[in-house]
């Protein structure tokens, strides 16, 4: 054998396992990926899933909608499902609607929920890549707006090109840690289960699932409300998206407990109601709830997040505001 088929056979002899690492990254994510990805994966698969029945009211947000909306005790007729994602903007919120458009009704109304802090913090895209959440072409198309405006580092950062590249075809350097981490025994039985339970509750999830907290939450630490350019244009885009298709939108606000309510800033207060003001006046027709409500410590499962009764008590209390829409079905 001559020296060069002797370097193509060794080339490819070290490639196998790398391709064989790469394929396995692919196609068993819920063997290894931590206990968070199954609601990732459930509700990747329920946008994008054209076959998935269509449903009259959704929830869409942040971790808090995820968390804190029950939709079987909000709509006693099955018709809700909670879209929400933990650490989601409405950047991957309005991909998430625009996918379930394309496949199924539009839905009669929305309640767009987000944490008046994720207006401002651009915090989890890397795990939005890490997740594959989004497609190539949506990643490219938000890659270049991010550059336009010129802003939000977390998105359009220095060298996002070799890890969107490193992330779509499931290079170990980004995901071996979490393969050695879970094995020898995998995490593939309690992430399935997971993501049964999250389906047969309509798309909610518990985060925190402490007795009670009244730790600060991420929004005691904002000065003012220094708000991300391009998560306004998205936040924008969703209502635009909904008002296309007729749908009703209520804006709420998820509680916060009593000491992170009582430690938020004015400026920061200000700024968030004032932005949510515009945000009626350019939508008239939508219903703009800006006051953070407070409750006791003992509904909090962590410092930003309603444990189960919190949940419940939120969810009624939304059910007999908003009771007159679940009259029609």
């Amino acid at each position: 054998m001559n020296d060069k088929l002797r370097l193509v056979r060794n080339l490819i002899l070290l490639g196998m396992p790398l391709l064989a690492m790469m394929i396995f990254i692919a196609v068993k994510p819920m063997d290894y990926f931590t206990s968070e990805y199954p609601m990732w994966a459930e509700e990747r698969q329920f946008v994008r899933d054209d076959a998935a029945r269509s449903y009259s009211t959704l929830i869409i947000g942040d971790s808090r909608a995820k968390s804190g909306v029950k939709p079987g005790e909000l709509d006693a007729a099955g018709d809700t499902y909670n879209i929400a994602i933990g650490g989601a903007t409405p950047i991957e919120m309005y991909y998430a609607l625009s996918s379930y458009l394309k496949g199924h009704e539009a839905p009669k109304r929305a309640f767009i929920i987000f944490a008046p802090y994720h207006f401002c913090d651009i915090d989890n895209f890397d795990q939005t890549l890490y997740y594959n959440y989004l497609d190539l072409g949506e990643i490219l198309r938000l890659e270049k707006e991010s550059a336009s405006l010129g802003t939000d580092e977390k998105v359009g950062y220095k060298g996002w090109i070799t890890d969107v590249i490193s992330y779509k075809l499931r290079f170990p350097s980004k995901y071996l840690a979490a393969v050695y981490d879970a094995y020898p025994k995998g995490n593939g039985e309690k992430n399935n289960e997971k993501l049964s339970d999250i389906k047969a509750a309509y798309g909610h999830t518990l985060f925190g699932t402490d007795e009670s907290n009244n730790e600060g939450s991420y929004e005691t630490h904002h000065e003012t409300f220094d708000s991300s350019k391009l998560v306004l244009e998205y936040y924008e885009r969703l209502f635009e998206l909904l008002e296309a298709e007729g749908a009703e939108i209520i804006v709420e606000q998820a509680p916060l407990n009593p000491y992170s309510h009582e430690h938020l800033y004015a400026e920061f207060v200000r700024g968030f109601e004032e932005y949510m003001e515009a945000v009626r006046l350019r939508h008239p027709q939508a219903v703009v709830v800006s006051e953070i409500p407070m409750y006791d410590a003992k509904f909090f499962g962590d410092n930003n997040h309603l444990n189960e009764r919190g949940a419940e008590k939120f969810t009624q209390e939304l059910k007999e505001k908003y009771y007159h829409m679940y009259l029609q079905h």
